[in-house]
Formats: structure tokens, sequence, C-alpha cells
């Protein structure tokens, strides 16, 4: 009877750390947020905002929430999951797509019309990165010191438009640069807050051409942490720790 009670008192944090640990060795599948909602408004000029509190996280994980940037006429700060669900018909099961690539992100049935109409940024202070080496995976936080704010150029959708106002979003990810190629291949497409307001711009929809070179790239620093952070329960500065 108690092992029943426990299994399905810890059923959830058990079935997330299942679906996390896949995204722990896919490019970009976890970051931090410590930005407050009060200062994005007086960077973006935001006057009217919804009210809802801080998400301020260390561990961000796919299906969780954070907040999102997005312009339909104006600037608005928006509560948002990680992921774009959809249904595979040639696989039969359902995906869930956190990263979207620059390279084809315009030629994708999927992505093209929400490229085109539906961009956000997702302000964050780094994310984190697993070096498989010897089969043996390593966690790295990758960040501008110190955890400067930086933005990560996205798309989002309705998570159901008939049913739900509810949006989701993915992170765009391009080729690595020279100094992250030696942990992983790809990388989030990194912006700075004008090249946050250029990207959210209607006017702009030719922005972003496949491997452009961002400002704040070169800025970019890491350091390995402990495996404190693969689970992502674990939600504290103890996750960015650096370790020897």
């Amino acid at each position: 009877m108690f092992l029943n009670h426990f299994l399905l008192a810890n059923q959830h944090n058990f079935l997330l750390i299942v679906i996390i640990s896949i995204y722990s060795v896919i490019m970009c599948g976890r970051f931090i947020n410590l930005n407050r909602i009060d200062k994005l408004n007086k960077i973006f000029e935001i006057k009217k905002s919804k009210t809802f509190e801080d998400i301020i996280s260390y561990n961000i994980a796919p299906s969780q929430s954070t907040i999102i940037i997005t312009n339909s006429k104006f600037f608005k700060i928006e509560k948002a999951e990680w992921g774009i669900k959809f249904f595979d018909k040639r696989q039969n099961q359902e995906k869930n797509i956190i990263n979207s690539r620059l390279e084809t992100i315009q030629k994708k049935i999927l992505f093209k019309d929400t490229f085109e109409k539906r961009r956000c940024v997702i302000p964050a202070n780094g994310y984190y990165e697993w070096s498989i080496k010897d089969n043996v995976k390593n966690p790295y936080f990758i960040n501008i010191p110190d955890k400067e704010m930086i933005y990560f150029a996205g798309i989002w959708k309705y998570f159901n438009f008939n049913k739900s106002s509810l949006k989701v979003f993915s992170i765009i990810t391009k080729p690595a640069n020279i100094l992250l190629k030696e942990i992983h291949d790809r990388m989030p497409l990194t912006l700075s807050t004008e090249e946050s307001k250029d990207y959210l711009d209607h006017n702009k929809s030719n922005y972003l051409t496949n491997n452009v070179k961002f400002n704040l790239e070169e800025y970019f620093e890491f350091f390995k942490i402990s495996k404190f952070v693969n689970n992502p329960i674990n939600n504290s500065s103890e996750c960015i720790k650096p370790i020897n």
C-alpha cells in the first residue's frame, strides 16, 4: 500500500525526468531565465502587460513554461510553454519540437507560416549543453559573463487554436561557432536587445539568413558543471556552480 501511494505521488516527477533526459543531448535542451518582467517592460517600452509573476528558473526544460516577447503591432510579454507538438503520421507518434533549424525553417510546411507571422524572442541568461565523450555525458553552462541578459530567436504557435489561447514556442538553432563546436555542433540563435527588436519587426522579413553571425556570439564563455542539473526538478544556483 505504501509503495503504491509513493509511486502515484511521484509519477509526475518520474515521467518528467524520463522525458527531459531525452532532451539533454539535444541542442538547446535546457536554459536559465533570471530576468524580471518589470525590467523587460522598460527595455521594450511596454506600458501594458499581462499580470503574472516573474518566471525565474535555473533549469527551464521542455514542456515547462517561461516568458516570451512577441510583436503584434506592439511588443508584448507573454507566458508560453516550450515545445511545439505535432503528430507525425509517418512514424505514427506525437513529437515535441523544441528546436528549429535556421537552415530549413523557411522550407518546412510546419514552420514556414509561423516563421513569417509568429516570431518571438525568449529572454535568458545562459543555457546548458552536454558534451559526449567516450559515451559519457558531461554538462556545461554557457553564458556571457556574468549571466548577462540574452535573447533566443524563436517562433510561437497556439497549442490548439480552436480550444485554447495557450502559446507554445520553439528555439531557432544554427551551426555552432568555433568556440562552442568542441561541446556541440549546434547553438541557439542568440540576439542582443536591438537585434531582438529587428527580428520581431514584421517589415524585416529577411532579417535572418543562413549561418549569419550576431554580435553576442564572440562573448560566450562556458565551464563544466555537476550532474546536479541533469534532474529537471533541481532548480537553484547549484545548477550553474563550476566544478574542476
